[in-house]
């Protein structure tokens, strides 16, 4: 007798979650304080007590013509390529003296606490990092990005905000977030068991241009849903688990220039892990050099190091 469809559909269901249940039976890792860096949307004028704190700014990460065309009131705007610096390959860590004169000139202070959000999944999660490379750890990422704040009933303005200078003075460079093309290389020649190289570009992307040897693949977009907004701290542990990924490793995260590393470095520190690095000159610097070994699929050639674009 065959069972009928929503029977089927019950029973996976049971079965899914009898396999998060073990996981979660048997993970024995110890993780770090969770859920706090990334924030659910809400009206701009709630955010100042919903985070506890009277000195509160909004940061706007879209593009310049974006943020001109319509952004949250009161919203202070950086870009992208105001965090980054393109020596010796594109989007690489912005300088410390930049870092500071670009807030200071946002009238942002060192007391104050960064609610920033983008329209690509990307450049909010950048800047949190680049703040957390220079000692700021009084930065949050709105969940969603401008879709989640629409979404929550804000208003778009093309008013820009009255912005008075402050000063800004950021900390010494942590290369504890930090990963270089000679630390990958070192696991790569002399692998770390409890060190995991985590590549989060595509598939088609590994088959054109192949990988770092021995790293796990795994697309940044699966740390979202599909309507944008971050997987849980929950889900995030499950998913992470089922790849034998495990708070205790040292994960080094790498994409194509490193911008769609930083949302994934961001979910797994919310989710508590904390022994992450972000390998910033990312594929684009370890392809562009012939000294640097390159896995590629069965059957194909390795890719030219002439280009690098």
């Amino acid at each position: 007798m065959s069972i009928k469809r929503p029977w089927k559909t019950a029973i996976a269901l049971l079965l899914l979650l009898s396999s998060a249940f073990s996981l979660t039976a048997c993970n024995t890792s110890t993780y770090a304080e969770s859920g706090k860096k990334i924030v659910p949307a809400m009206l701009a004028e709630k955010f100042a007590a919903y985070l506890g704190k009277d000195q509160v700014t909004i940061v706007d990460m879209q593009s310049a013509e974006a943020y001109a065309a319509g952004h949250v009131a009161g919203a202070v705007h950086i870009t992208q390529e105001d965090i980054v610096i393109n020596i010796p390959v594109k989007n690489m860590l912005t300088s410390k003296n930049k870092l500071q004169k670009l807030l200071s000139e946002r009238g942002i202070g060192n007391d104050t606490t960064l609610v920033v959000y983008d329209d690509n999944r990307m450049n909010a999660a950048r800047f949190f990092w680049t703040m957390l490379m220079y000692g700021n750890q009084n930065v949050v990422v709105v969940d969603g990005g401008l879709a989640a704040l629409k979404a929550a009933g804000n208003t778009l303005t093309d008013a820009l905000p009255a912005i008075v200078p402050a000063e800004y003075i950021a900390g010494e460079k942590d290369t504890a977030w930090l990963a270089t093309a000679e630390d990958v290389l070192a696991q790569v020649n002399e692998p770390d068991k409890n060190t995991i190289l985590l590549d989060v570009r595509t598939e088609a992307e590994y088959q054109a241009s192949g990988k770092v040897p021995s790293s796990i693949l795994w697309d940044y977009a699966d740390n979202f849903y599909k309507d944008g907004t971050f997987r849980t701290v929950e889900t995030t542990r499950i998913n992470y688990l089922n790849q034998g990924i495990r708070p205790e490793n040292s994960i080094i995260v790498y994409c194509q220039t490193s911008m769609r590393a930083a949302p994934v470095f961001l979910r797994l520190y919310d989710a508590g892990y904390r022994n992450l690095k972000i390998y910033d000159g990312a594929y684009l610097e370890w392809s562009s050099n012939p000294n640097y070994p390159i896995d590629v699929p069965s059957g194909t050639v390795a890719p030219s190091n002439k280009d690098a674009s």
